[in-house]
């Protein structure tokens, strides 16, 4: 058990990256949130220490010496509302505040990750959260911020994580649903599934979806899609009439991209080629918004986009249009 003075906390804030593995970010004052401001702010601070469950470090090097510990690589798995609150209240703590910290010091990354799901149960967190700490979505965060500023886009792998830095597009944060729903649509051809079988999606998630080995060209290449489509809803460029359906847009632009070529296999360079050829359409803004035109061409009816057979229909449609197309061609 320790003190963990304003100071502390300053310090814990300062350096972002370490609740890097923490299921959430900041999640502002929810109930459980004001819950922690009342205490501080009550003649009942002094039994915080006996009120909260305080902040777990772990940390891959750990030197002790007498009553205080060096540590190294350490993140906070449990506790980042509790830093935050105290943070944002550091004037009401004083002496009587008492916060209970638990340092553990391991390198195995399974016991890492029980330790993260064992003690993140103050504030709910759900499945989709805790998939978050895998390997997968920490490269796929890293890979869509690796592009160039035009062409940039932010995978929210952490609820919250861009919330309060400045510089960033709102309209370039791409949720982790949205991310699944546009991945699922464009390449699993399940657009159907967006939306009243938004669950059967994510029982994909780790198999199917945000599979061992997939490439991540897939993933961003379908939430590009997506960010330009909702950049014509915006702009009144494409009828808001079309918005029921814009996940099938997005299997329409895929498949009108690439008429007639298969679809490689997710963890193959043929798909990071035959990606790269549909971002080269879809950042040249022009063509994009051709293509999503194009797209939206088709009979859109709000009482039937939901259905498998609808989605059958959409790519039988493409493929009649790249037919037609490739016939026109040769003539």
């Amino acid at each position: 058990m320790g003190k963990l003075d304003s100071r502390g906390a300053r310090g814990f804030l300062s350096a972002g990256f370490v609740f890097y593995s923490n299921p959430r970010d900041w999640q502002e004052y929810n109930d459980v949130n004001e819950e922690i401001k009342a205490t501080l702010q009550s003649d009942a601070k002094a039994r915080f220490v006996l009120m909260n469950n305080g902040i777990t470090i772990i940390a891959r090097d750990i030197r002790p010496t007498g009553d205080k510990f060096t540590i190294e690589d350490y993140q906070i798995v449990n506790g980042c509302q509790t830093s935050h609150v105290l943070f944002e209240q550091a004037n009401k703590d004083d002496a009587t505040v008492m916060v209970p910290v638990r340092l553990i010091g391991t390198q195995d990354d399974e016991v890492i990750n029980a330790i993260i799901r064992a003690t993140n149960r103050q504030t709910p967190v759900t499945e989709d959260q805790f998939f978050a700490l895998q390997e997968f979505p920490k490269q796929l965060e890293a890979f869509f911020q690796s592009f160039e500023p035009s062409k940039k886009l932010y995978y929210e792998r952490r609820s919250r994580q861009y919330e309060r830095l400045q510089g960033i597009e709102k309209t370039r944060i791409i949720t982790q649903p949205n991310v699944i729903k546009a991945f699922a649509a464009m390449f699993l051809d399940e657009a159907h599934r967006t939306s009243r079988n938004y669950g059967a999606l994510k029982a994909k998630v780790g198999k199917d979806i945000f599979g061992k080995g997939h490439r991540k060209e897939p993933y961003y290449t379908a939430s590009l899609a997506l960010w330009r489509l909702e950049y014509l809803f915006r702009n009144s460029r494409l009828d808001a009439k079309f918005k029921p359906a814009k996940f099938h847009i997005l299997l329409a632009a895929r498949m009108l991209t690439k008429p007639n070529e298969p679809l490689p296999p997710m963890n193959s360079r043929d798909m990071e080629k035959y990606c790269i050829s549909v971002m080269e359409m879809l950042w040249d803004a022009d063509q994009a918004d051709a293509l999503m035109d194009k797209a939206a061409a088709g009979d859109f009816d709000r009482d039937k986009i939901r259905t498998e057979p609808f989605t059958k229909r959409v790519i039988d449609e493409c493929k009649a249009e790249a037919s037609r197309s490739a016939q026109a061609v040769s003539n």
